[in-house]
């Protein structure tokens, strides 16, 4: 039996603590040891509100991990899931797949290590999503699309077949990508934008249609 910690102390690490007990690994595979704070510390508020019966282990900085830990990162924005997971990485941790069983997968879709996949989400057929990366509730994938790692996409996203996310991309909540879209590495997309062609690598776009407002 592993055990599973997860990374983060903040209101997204609550709610994959409920994610990781509706997986079908929970209680066969692994049991919930923990969280782990970040390097990043938070209001006395968001540690007031993990639950008593799973301890805060400490920091990642300083914890010692253990043969038999697996790990997730609860972090939504990429850039801090990319140094965070880092930092476990290079000391070997290990990362498992949380995906809430609420959640459909098609049997062709390709999902990548250390992904979180949420509450009543669709991932259609051919789909692949990158390691580490996040869909969060409520968010559809069409057929052939692909998810590069780190991305993480928020709830309510409407995403069209064959759309291409690139690496450590964020996309807000309500956004709608029309399908053969291509959005690059490292770009932002703003909370109800709508895609309809085109992000470059780095762009911060935002309204209906989307466009850069850097």
């Amino acid at each position: 039996m592993k055990s599973l910690i997860i990374i983060g102390v903040g209101g997204f690490a609550r709610e994959v603590y409920w994610h990781a007990q509706q997986t079908g690994e929970f209680n066969s595979e692994w049991k919930i040891k923990g969280f782990l704070d970040g390097d990043i510390k938070l209001s006395e508020e968001d540690y007031s509100k993990l639950p008593e019966e799973v301890p805060l282990l400490g920091d990642i900085d300083s914890y010692q991990i253990c043969d038999d830990d697996v790990f997730t990162c609860a972090v939504g924005m990429p850039e801090v899931r990319i140094r965070l997971i880092g930092k476990m990485l290079s000391r070997g941790a290990d990362f498992v797949s949380i995906i809430n069983h609420r959640s459909i997968v098609f049997p062709t879709a390709e999902i990548g290590r250390g992904v979180i996949i949420g509450l009543d989400n669709g991932i259609g057929d051919h789909v692949k999503v990158g390691d580490f990366s996040v869909i969060n509730n409520a968010t559809y994938l069409g057929h052939d699309v692909t998810v590069g790692k780190y991305s993480c996409i928020m709830s309510h996203v409407d995403i069209g077949g064959y759309a291409q996310i690139g690496d450590n991309v964020f996309i807000g909540s309500h956004v709608s990508i029309i399908p053969k879209s291509k959005i690059g590495d490292n770009a932002y997309i703003g909370t109800g934008s709508v895609v309809l062609k085109k992000v470059k690598a780095g762009a911060k776009v935002f309204g209906n249609p989307a466009i850069d407002i850097k």
